[in-house]
């Protein structure tokens, strides 16, 4: 919640959190028991028009931050404006923004219904080796402990097929191979935890080879912050329920630098405008690339 959101919350709401009703002055003006004592013996009197109060015993006025930063403080709490904030965010409600997508998307539920999984083990085959080294770039011994072998069957045409596997946290798999790219189960995205507990920050990836491809341009180290790897764009929708007031103070962005890219750039930096987020992106460190699995690809086959 921001503080232009928090002004726009009728004072009518905020009070009947507090169980009191209004009485109708004149003027178009309503009168509410004070809530900054337990008698509640004074009046405050609100202009719904304007959505301000004025307090005729004290002459002090205000909108609806500076009510609830009042009450708090009468109740003995903290009583700054973020705590204002988080007190109507809890007692009142907040609409959560939703990330509107693209109307032109594939209907990726449809192109996955067809695929079940038959058993999943550690990566060994030997195609799968070359492909996650000499297509992805991807050494062997950092993959290995992100990723699995998904044996796949195709219901349709009856025919199964090997190919690498990322779990998601609804416990689907996003999966890859030199001519396949698919879901198994409920598209989600995939969490990890940085090295520092809490941290400030979380950093997100269209999918796990673009971190893999991060980490690996970092000479193995680890993320301070908290990732998210989308494993596909429509998933971006499902990422905004592990991000919102959760505590971060930045997000920072490693999507791609083609038009797609640029696309759902903008969508995550109007997401964090609205969260209260500062949106930060890395793509110039992986310019004239398309994205950081292709620049960490170019980099081992020299």
């Amino acid at each position: 919640m921001d503080i232009t959101y928090a002004k726009t919350i009728p004072l009518q709401k905020i009070f009947a959190v507090w169980g009191i009703k209004p009485k109708p002055i004149r003027n178009g003006l309503d009168l509410y028991a004070c809530p900054f004592n337990e008698e509640q013996l004074s009046n405050l009197v609100v202009n719904p028009a304007t959505n301000t109060w004025f307090d005729p015993m004290t002459g002090q006025t205000g909108n609806g931050i500076a009510l609830v930063c009042r009450y708090l403080q009468c109740e003995g709490l903290n009583y700054s404006v973020m705590d204002a904030m988080r007190w109507l965010r809890n007692m009142v409600g907040y609409p959560y923004t939703t990330i509107e997508l693209p109307q032109d998307m594939p209907d990726y539920k449809s192109m996955d219904a067809c695929f079940v999984i038959r058993d999943v083990a550690h990566v060994s085959d030997p195609t799968l080796i070359r492909y996650l080294e000499q297509q992805r770039g991807i050494p062997f011994h950092i993959a290995r402990h992100k990723l699995k072998q998904v044996r796949v069957r195709n219901k349709q045409t009856g025919k199964s097929f090997i190919a690498i596997g990322f779990v998601n946290e609804d416990g689907g798999y996003a999966i890859r191979n030199s001519t396949i790219k698919a879901h198994i189960g409920i598209r989600a995205i995939s969490f990890i935890r940085g090295k520092t507990p809490k941290p400030d920050g979380v950093q997100i990836f269209k999918d796990i080879y673009d971190y893999l491809s991060a980490v690996s341009l970092r000479n193995g180290r680890l993320f301070e912050e908290d990732s998210i790897i989308l494993n596909s764009m429509d998933c971006m929708q499902d990422m905004t329920a592990y991000i919102r007031n959760y505590g971060y103070v930045y997000l920072r962005a490693w999507l791609g630098n083609d038009e797609q890219g640029k696309t759902y750039t903008a969508l995550l930096q109007s997401f964090c405008t609205t969260e209260n987020l500062r949106f930060e992106t890395a793509n110039d460190s992986y310019s004239g690339y398309k994205d950081p699995n292709e620049q960490f690809a170019s980099y081992t086959r020299q």
